[in-house]
């Protein structure tokens, strides 16, 4: 909770001084961590046992695409190499908490991103209600799921990844130049 509010406090997307500029710069550097995050969990999972309707990376290309960017920019773009450690199915779901969580953040993000600056959905904002109708569904399965994994030798490992999954976003974004 500590590291969610300190990085939430450093990120303007809640700043009445957002502009457009700084809202592209600030998905780029989301795309720099989420794709090689989800590659990551793509490998650890296999591909019998992937979500595809909890993957993110192609909805935030999307909304590059939508505000300008090309598949060379995108391709040009920075990557984070320090990504949380995942060896074990209790990191997997740390690192899933952290970023479902931060699913159920984009509902409110989304309103004062139309509001500020006047994107939404079709024009660069889809990333922020990736799940739409169902990010309530999702999120409570990922909640049961959790709560079938909860056990004493794996639940150090959950909360260990959660804090590394937020710290090595943080890490990222301030190298990005994003944060306050």
């Amino acid at each position: 909770a500590v590291q969610h509010k300190a990085l939430e406090a450093r990120l303007p997307l809640t700043h009445p001084d957002l502009d457009r500029q700084t809202y592209v710069r600030i998905l780029e550097a989301y795309y720099g961590f989420h794709a090689p995050l989800q590659r990551r969990i793509d490998a650890f999972l296999g591909a019998d046992a992937r979500e595809p309707e909890r993957e993110k990376v192609a909805t935030l290309i999307r909304d590059l695409h939508a505000l300008g960017l090309s598949d060379a920019d995108i391709s040009r773009l920075p990557v984070c190499a320090d990504l949380p450690p995942l060896d074990h199915v209790g990191h997997l779901f740390g690192i899933q908490y952290v970023m479902e969580g931060a699913t159920l953040g984009g509902q409110v993000l989304r309103r004062l991103i139309f509001g500020r600056l006047g994107i939404e959905a079709e024009n660069g904002a889809a990333f922020l209600d990736v799940y739409g109708r169902d990010t309530g569904r999702l999120w409570k399965a990922f909640l049961d799921r959790l709560a079938e994994l909860d056990h004493p030798d794996v639940n150090p490992k959950v909360v260990q990844a959660a804090c590394a999954t937020f710290a090595c976003f943080e890490q990222w974004l301030a190298r990005a130049g994003v944060l306050r």
